[in-house]
């Protein structure tokens, strides 16, 4: 596979665990809403993509270890692991499916239909202050629907909150309520060589979830060319 700007990427992905070293040694930033995770209120509109079995058993297998030595931590479920292509609407408290979701859909979908399915490679981990992700690969066609939704939703006239211009293709797999119990193996874990496979992307979702993707509505699932 061709892989989009691997060496951006790879800068990305090593800067996060660089600049958030400190703080994990410190035991990471816990976040108590996990404490309640299905409870989180926090929603927003995104459009994402689902894992392939054979990817999320990969994943599941690799963290059996890292439970044992960080019982305490939210492990992501199985269905909740999830690529966020865009965030469209951030999320908040009380936000509710906006009046106008058709012309977001419509205006998603067409933007899809211009693309082919691609590749993801899983190849690694990183981690920031409160969550260890799996770090994924792609092939540019993901670059090219995020730039095409930016500018459609633009010309639609239609609102866009990313929180910051999303690049990467990663899986948020586990993260920390409180703190840490050993941080020095956690790093150790997080740094391993590790690789999870290749999945072919062949759909997105058009979804309505909370912040940890325990509450969630799919709107539309969009099918991509093969």
């Amino acid at each position: 596979m061709r892989i989009y700007d691997k060496d951006k990427l790879d800068n990305h992905y090593n800067n996060i665990l660089k600049n958030n070293i400190d703080k994990i040694m410190l035991g990471g930033v816990g976040d108590t809403l996990l404490y309640d995770a299905k409870d989180d209120a926090r929603m927003s509109l995104v459009v994402l993509i689902r894992m392939s079995s054979n990817i999320t058993n990969n994943i599941i297998n690799h963290m059996e270890e890292l439970k044992l030595l960080e019982p305490d931590l939210y492990y992501y479920p199985q269905e909740d692991f999830h690529i966020t292509v865009m965030d469209i609407l951030k999320g908040e408290l009380g936000r509710t499916v906006p009046a106008n979701i058709n012309e977001y859909i419509n205006t998603i979908s067409r933007c899809a239909e211009e693309i082919s399915a691609f590749e993801i490679l899983f190849d690694g981990m990183t981690a920031s202050d409160n969550v260890a992700l799996v770090k994924g690969y792609y092939e540019e066609s993901l670059e090219v629907f995020r730039k095409m939704l930016r500018d459609n939703l633009k010309q639609q006239g239609l609102p866009l909150e990313e929180r910051y211009e999303t690049f990467s293709s990663h899986i948020s797999v586990a993260r920390i309520p409180n703190k840490l119990k050993n941080p020095n193996e956690y790093i150790d874990f997080i740094g391993r060589n590790c690789t999870f496979g290749i999945m072919k992307v062949k759909s997105f979702e058009i979804c309505f979830h909370n912040w940890y993707d325990s509450q969630k509505t799919v709107l539309r699932k969009i099918q991509l060319r093969t």
